[in-house]
């Protein structure tokens, strides 16, 4: 069962506000939620895409809607700063409306308090998980962006010269920080064509195939010759990194057995490496920095 949409969570939120004789942390009223929304254990641990807890993201943005709409109220300051309860207000619109809170009518309300064009409704669904707040369709937009440009960055590592791209592939795995890189891919290099050495005096080495593809899959062939060149240096360690789509079920299965006999073979394909390549900053810049700010309650705390 998915979580249920945020429009979901205003009228029971409102009713629970109703019923209650004094008035409730956001806490207390989450914890109320929980049986009326009928929310299971994996509900409760959904998450954005940011890792952030769904229904928390649910739960606050609708009560901040609904204190926006002057359908609920909670003080700033004093003993009962960040407590909730209803407003006449609001237990008029439970007398005169017994369907569900619809978003488009709280913003209506909402501008209507503060004199402002109305707001969108925050019900877009994210596959299928639910409507989200606004902070979470930044989020949403952010990884949109982020997608958009892992298909960019691996066209453009597509059209780079092999020699390039194993600088590259040297570079991201020095980035990550498994120690001083070196580009090794020439004539006679054994099928080896980068070093990582994770100790000064180089007694841990980690050597790199670098295969700049357009092919959908790496075959096993290609893998088990790497893994031959790693055994003529002794090397324990090795990373075979592709911008082909990924590997044929047989070189996974060479890998696997690799590790087996004592060896590591790591496979990464491109949608790996772009991603890798975004998060470590290697051919990417940031653009643009959007800070999001909330009200920090301990300043506004008595002193």
């Amino acid at each position: 069962m998915a979580l249920p949409l945020q429009s979901a969570f205003l009228r029971p939120i409102l009713e629970i506000t109703a019923q209650a004789e004094k008035r409730l942390s956001y806490q207390e009223i989450l914890a109320q939620l929980i049986p009326i929304l009928s929310l299971s254990e994996n509900d409760l641990q959904e998450r954005t895409p940011h890792g952030s807890l769904r229904v928390e993201k649910h739960t606050r943005y609708s009560m901040s809607s609904l204190k926006r709409s002057k359908l609920l109220e909670a003080p700033a300051l004093g003993a009962e700063k960040g407590r909730y309860r209803i407003t006449e207000k609001g237990r008029q619109y439970l007398r005169d409306r017994a369907a569900e809170l619809d978003p488009a009518r709280l913003n209506m309300l909402a501008a209507e308090q503060e004199q402002r064009p109305n707001l969108p409704a925050p019900d877009r669904v994210l596959s299928g998980a639910g409507s989200i707040s606004p902070e979470e369709q930044i989020e949403v937009s952010h990884d949109e962006l982020r997608g958009i440009l892992a298909e960019d960055l691996l066209d453009s590592i597509k059209g780079v010269s092999p020699e390039r791209f194993e600088v590259l592939v040297v570079e991201l795995l020095s980035k990550m920080g498994y120690g001083t890189g070196q580009q090794v891919g020439r004539s006679g290099d054994g099928g080896i064509d980068g070093v990582i050495s994770q100790d000064p005096l180089g007694f841990e080495k980690v050597y790199v195939q670098a295969k700049r593809l357009k092919r959908k899959n790496v075959s096993a062939p290609q893998v088990r010759d790497f893994s031959g060149s790693m055994d003529q240096f002794g090397a324990t360690k090795g990373v075979f990194i592709t911008t082909a789509d990924g590997f044929s079920k047989a070189a996974e299965k060479m890998a696997d057995d690799a590790a087996r006999n004592n060896k590591t073979l790591v496979l990464i394909n491109g949608a790996q490496l772009a991603a890798l390549m975004i998060e470590h900053g290697v051919g990417v810049i940031t653009k643009t920095v959007y800070q999001v700010k909330e009200i920090d309650e301990n300043y506004f705390a008595d002193i």
